[in-house]
């Protein structure tokens, strides 16, 4: 197995696990490269994440947030934009008297049989 570190110009090295805790150079730019140590005891979240404590809480607080965003949006939109709801349409048809045929609202004379409107 090997360490894989970054020198400070981004030049990828990797290194034998013999070399941790010392320093180099990197063969490419010449800078100091400093190889970390080897970590051998696992931390307190690795193990709770090998044993998926948790798991269903992050699972939850993921959810959350992305309704939070999306509330967060929807919020952001309507400042925006503005309430874009429309009232409900009005009826914008009526029907003539004397045929019985359904005609647009603004109508003054049935298309169908001239019959005039006196509204």
């Amino acid at each position: 197995m090997s360490i894989t570190v970054t020198c400070d110009n981004g030049h990828h090295l990797r290194a034998p696990d013999s070399r941790a805790g010392t320093t180099g150079r990197c063969p490419a730019c010449g800078a100091n490269v400093t190889i970390p140590k080897l970590s051998k005891a696992p931390t307190e979240s690795s193990i709770m994440r090998i044993l998926g404590v948790g798991e269903e809480l992050r699972r939850n607080m993921a959810e959350y947030d992305a309704e939070q965003e999306a509330r967060e949006e929807e919020e952001r939109r309507r400042r925006e934009f503005g309430d874009m709801s429309l009232p409900p349409l009005k009826k914008t048809k009526k029907v003539c008297p004397q045929c019985d045929w359904e005609i647009d609202q603004g109508f003054k004379i049935c298309p169908h049989c001239r019959f005039y409107f006196m509204d």
